[in-house]
């Protein structure tokens, strides 16, 4: 068994004993005054908490959960709209702002060709949402022994569970051509090892399905719901992944630069037109605020 087998049987077992048990909606858990713990809190991902920190309204009351992963998606398709209109250097100019929309609006139309039906309604696991190679620690054999950032942890629909993107050793919007030939088999490698843990257990089938949690991974991958989720999870590469995973499914000869954008943005909202001027004048504040930042910092370095 290489070092990187092993590190894959590790993580297959993290992910296996946090989805043991499945949960009654998505969501966060809560700890109440006498010490007993609730799922009532909202799904308090990473990605939720960066987006506010950036000023950035999710829409996303506390007290909210979900029965569906339908609402979940939509509502965090939403965020996603929230921060072209709040951020204010989300857009670089307006060709760009209106790929952004166009972009979105696609996303919402396409949900539920990423999606299944069948699952809309749970199961629902205990993910971890910050697992990263930098959260864990290994021996020199590649066991994980510690594993750290866990507040980020909460109930997620069942189709987030895929092995990560990281296993690769490229980001998520960098998996095209060659790379993504060695993601694909690295991705196959880890769910297999995934398989052979998950057949090591002794729960009661999930829906009548034996391997249900390997059977979830694989099809993340074939379905392409792997790309949509780790779209909804990536800002900044959500643009790409759009591009080099989902588009060409609809329209293969679509190059950048034609019309597509053009017209498409419209759809992404009523007002589109207008917050594509808005954020015209946010950016050149912002670019104004940003040059005054490095003018006074090199002022100051030289007095």
């Amino acid at each position: 068994m290489t070092v990187r087998q092993t590190l894959f049987r590790d993580l297959s077992r993290v992910m296996l004993s946090l989805t043991r048990i499945p949960q009654p909606r998505i969501g966060s858990w809560t700890i109440d005054s006498e010490g007993l713990i609730h799922l009532t809190n909202r799904p308090l991902t990473l990605r939720l908490h960066e987006f506010e920190n950036l000023g950035i309204p999710t829409g996303i009351d506390r007290k909210t959960t979900y029965v569906t992963s339908e609402a979940y998606f939509r509502d965090t398709l939403f965020y996603h709209d929230n921060r072209i209109r709040y951020q204010p250097n989300s857009m670089n100019d307006e060709e760009d702002g209106r790929s952004q929309m166009a972009n979105l609006a696609m996303m919402r139309t396409i949900l539920s060709d990423y999606t299944s039906r069948d699952v809309h309604h749970g199961p629902f696991f205990f993910q971890l949402t910050d697992l990263h190679q930098s959260n864990i620690f290994v021996d020199e054999d590649w066991h994980i022994k510690y594993m750290i950032d866990l507040e980020w942890a909460c109930s997620l629909p069942v189709e987030h569970l895929f092995s990560p993107w990281w296993m690769s050793g490229r980001f998520v919007d960098g998996l095209t051509d060659e790379h993504l030939e060695v993601f694909t088999n690295t991705y196959k490698e880890s769910t297999d090892i995934f398989e052979e843990e998950e057949r090591s257990l002794v729960p009661a089938p999930i829906n009548g399905v034996e391997l249900y949690r390997t059977s979830i991974m694989r099809r993340g991958l074939s379905k392409g719901t792997f790309w949509y989720l780790s779209s909804l999870d990536s800002p900044k590469g959500l643009y790409n992944l759009f591009h080099q995973h989902m588009q060409p499914r609809y329209a293969q000869d679509y190059r950048k630069g034609s019309e597509y954008p053009k017209i498409t943005y419209k759809y992404w909202a009523a007002d589109a037109d207008e917050v594509l001027s808005t954020k015209m004048k946010d950016k050149a504040v912002y670019d104004e605020k940003l040059r005054e930042l490095f003018r006074k910092s090199a002022n100051e370095e030289s007095s």
